[in-house]
């Protein structure tokens, strides 16, 4: 266990935290951990909850599963617009916003902008899914989403989409009053400028902050406090985006980086914002 600079801080922070991007068994790539074990180690740091992310499986009948079984903390579904779930498919998105799906990411391993990076599914002989059309225009399934969204009270996520989507998709769904949440901008594959990050905010879009970018040294923790600092915790929340084989636990990862954005500066309470009042707003 990674020495806490701030342990008795940490430790109060964790009680009734969230962690919205974890990653369990069973899935398509090995994972540390399975969704019982989550739940075990969130019961053991009295956290509120988590959500169960799967590139590939959407996760809602899981959630309501492990919620079955008498965990204080609670799981949250989502679902990712994979091509395992047709793409941009709003048949889909309605069914799974029908069981409970809190949040619905645009596509991930399977967006163009993901392949051109790096082919994370290496079994995948497929362009990649676009957001835009070919006048630069956000598709029209992509509006469809977007309403079902709002309707079931949800919240949309950015995936791994290019800047411009993203730029395109969280402008659509602010006009619509959606919860919007721009996912790990920090990452050289999802990278999105600060000053962009910034417009971004000032049309109510949810910054995701997460531990993988630090953890795996992709960026400083200086670097990472700073952009919270620039921001606004207000406007940010954290997550682990953990659950990788051979990585610390997300509790763990947790701690780790709530501790790292004490250490860099970023105030108790702007921590508690971010990890307490934040996710739960995205999770309504």
């Amino acid at each position: 266990m990674y020495r806490l600079h701030h342990e008795e801080a940490v430790h109060r922070l964790m009680n009734g935290a969230y962690d919205l991007h974890t990653h369990t068994a069973p899935d398509f790539f090995e994972r540390s951990l399975d969704d019982y074990e989550l739940m075990r180690q969130a019961d053991e740091w009295n956290m509120a909850g988590v959500m169960l992310k799967n590139h590939l499986d959407p996760t809602p009948a899981r959630a309501q599963l492990i919620n079955s079984k008498g965990y204080k903390a609670k799981a949250y579904g989502s679902a990712v617009l994979n091509l395992t779930v047709g793409g941009l498919n709003p048949v889909a998105v309605q069914k799974y916003l029908e069981f409970g799906a809190k949040v619905i990411w645009m596509p991930t391993i399977h967006a163009r902008n993901q392949i051109e990076y790096s082919r994370i599914d290496q079994n995948l002989c497929h362009p990649g899914i676009r957001l835009l059309d070919e006048e630069g225009k956000l598709k029209q399934e992509v509006y469809e989403i977007l309403d079902l969204i709002k309707s079931y009270g949800a919240a949309v996520a950015t995936g791994h989409i290019s800047i411009g989507e993203s730029i395109a998709v969280c402008t659509a769904a602010r006009e619509r009053g959606i919860k919007t949440v721009l996912t790990h901008p920090d990452w050289a594959c999802t990278m999105v400028p600060l000053e962009i990050q910034k417009h971004l905010v000032s049309k109510g879009v949810m910054i995701e902050k997460l531990w993988f970018d630090v953890g795996l040294n992709l960026v400083s923790s200086e670097y990472m406090a700073q952009t919270i600092k620039e921001l606004g915790p207000e406007n940010c929340f954290m997550a682990t985006d953990r659950g990788q084989k051979g990585m610390e636990f997300p509790a763990e990862g947790l701690m780790r980086f709530m501790d790292e954005m004490l250490e860099q500066g970023i105030p108790y309470e702007a921590v508690r914002t971010m990890t307490h009042e934040n996710p739960a707003k995205i999770i309504g």
